[in-house]
């Protein structure tokens, strides 16, 4: 058990930036189609970008928390 902790708090830390980074890039595009586009429908967005969204906002909450382990597992004095 204490492996697969070990191995979900590294991966949790190079896996979350990244989906953390799509879930940005999703919505800035999103933002930047409905600013510019004379006819933007919410109806016409995907599931791929709902997802993206989700994610990055669950990877971030993720991240929060292997953060604070961080500080414990690694700067506890």
């Amino acid at each position: 058990m204490k492996g697969i902790k070990c191995i979900w708090f590294w991966f949790t830390l190079v896996v979350c930036p990244l989906l953390i980074i799509l879930g940005v890039a999703t919505f800035a595009q999103l933002l930047g189609q409905y600013m510019y586009s004379e006819q933007f429908s919410f109806s016409s967005l995907s599931s791929f970008q709902i997802a993206f969204i989700g994610g990055g906002v669950c990877a971030f909450s993720v991240f929060l928390s292997t953060l604070k382990e961080v500080k414990i597992r690694f700067f506890a004095k």
